[in-house]
C-alpha cells in the first residue's frame, strides 16, 4: 500500500491529497460525546441534526426545517420551537479552507496553505468513511468555491481538485474578508451541519464572532488555527530576507524589545481567538507547520496517541 504523508514544501499536490485517504481511519469524525482541545478545554459536544432519536427542543431560528416544529411547545409558549434530534447517518459536513495570500507562507517544512489543504483533504476522506454528506467552501482574497454537501467519492475528488487549483490573489482587508466569509457560511450552513474551519484566522474580530454565534446555535463548529513558527516569534538575532515571489524585505531581529512585542502580539491574537471559541463552545485546535500534523489532530479531537509504527509515514510527497 502506498504510504500516506502530509506534504512538505510550498505547493498543494493533488496526488498527495488523494493519498491522504490512507490516514482517514486515524481521524474518525463521528466522535464520542467528549471532544478535547488544549485551548477550548474538555466538554460535551452535542452533534445535532435530523434523525430518529430526540435530543432537545429549542426556539426556532431562521433556516431551521419547519418539519421539525414542536407544535405543543409552540402553542404553550407562544413562540415557535423546533425539535432537535441526534445526528442522522448522513450528516452534512462543511469544510471551510482559507487560501488567502497570507496563508502562502512558511519558514519550516510547509506553507500554511499546504497544511490547510492537506487537513481539509484528510477530513473529507474521514467524512466519506463515516458516510457523511461532504461540502466545502474554499476562499482566497476575492473568490470563493462553494460545493454543497453531497455523498460519495466523486464529491471528495471534486473538492481535492478545487483545492489544488485555487490560487492566491492580491491581498485585501483581512477583517472585511473574514466577515464576508462568516456571512457566506451563515447562508449555506444547514441546521445539524458539522463545520470544520481551517485558517490562520487573520482578520477574525469581534464582528466575526457575532456572525459566528447564530451558526454555532444550530451547527457544530471546529476551529483549526494554523500557524508557522515565524508567525509566533522572530528568528534568532540577525538579518533575514523574506519574499513573496514579487517583493523582498529584510527583517532585522536584533532588537530584543521588538522580539518580545512581536511574540506578545501573536499570543494575544491567539488568546483572543481561543476565548471567542470558548464562549461559542467550539473547540479551537492549534496546528503548527513544523510539527507532525497527525498527533496534533488526534490530540485536538481527544483521541489517544498512536504508536509511531501505526502512523502511515512522515516523509514528504513532493
Amino acid at each position: 500500500m502506498t504510504l500516506a504523508s502530509f506534504t512538505n514544501g510550498a505547493e498543494i499536490h493533488a496526488d498527495n491529497l488523494v493519498i491522504l485517504r490512507h490516514l482517514a481511519r486515524q481521524i474518525p469524525l463521528r466522535q464520542p460525546k467528549k471532544v478535547f482541545s488544549d485551548q477550548a478545554g474538555l466538554y460535551t459536544a452535542k452533534s445535532r441534526g435530523r434523525g430518529l432519536d430526540f435530543a432537545e427542543v429549542r426556539q426556532y431560528q431562521a433556516g431551521d426545517d419547519i418539519r421539525t416544529m414542536d407544535w405543543r411547545v409552540t402553542a404553550r409558549t407562544g413562540r415557535a420551537h423546533i425539535k432537535l434530534f441526534h445526528q442522522e447517518r448522513e450528516r452534512p459536513v462543511l469544510l471551510v479552507c482559507d487560501l488567502r495570500s497570507h496563508m502562502y507562507f512558511g519558514s519550516r517544512n510547509t506553507f500554511k496553505s499546504v497544511l490547510a489543504a492537506d487537513i481539509t483533504a484528510l477530513l473529507a476522506w474521514s467524512a466519506l468513511q463515516a458516510g457523511d454528506r461532504i461540502g466545502c467552501l474554499l476562499f482566497n482574497d476575492d473568490r470563493e468555491v462553494d460545493l454543497r454537501p453531497k455523498t460519495g467519492r466523486k464529491q471528495v475528488l471534486k473538492i481535492l481538485h478545487q483545492l489544488s487549483r485555487l490560487t492566491p490573489n492580491q491581498a485585501t482587508d483581512p477583517q472585511q474578508r473574514m466577515q464576508q466569509i462568516m456571512r457566506h457560511v451563515r447562508r449555506i450552513a444547514r441546521p445539524g451541519t458539522a463545520i470544520y474551519f481551517l485558517s490562520d484566522w487573520l482578520g477574525f474580530d469581534e464582528r466575526c464572532q457575532q456572525l459566528l454565534y447564530p451558526i454555532r446555535q444550530h451547527s457544530d463548529v471546529f476551529a483549526f488555527a494554523i500557524y508557522d513558527p515565524l508567525d509566533q516569534a522572530l528568528p534568532p538575532p540577525g538579518h533575514y530576507s523574506l519574499t513573496n515571489g514579487r517583493q523582498t524585505i529584510v527583517v532585522n531581529s536584533h532588537d530584543e524589545q521588538q522580539r518580545r512585542q512581536y511574540q506578545q502580539a501573536f499570543e494575544q491574537r491567539h488568546s483572543a481567538l481561543q476565548q471567542a471559541m470558548r464562549q461559542l463552545r467550539a473547540p479551537c485546535i492549534r496546528i503548527a507547520t513544523e510539527q507532525d500534523p497527525l498527533p496534533q489532530l488526534r490530540q485536538g479531537f481527544g483521541l489517544t496517541p498512536i504508536a509511531q509504527t501505526e502512523q502511515s509515514g512522515h516523509g514528504a510527497v513532493r
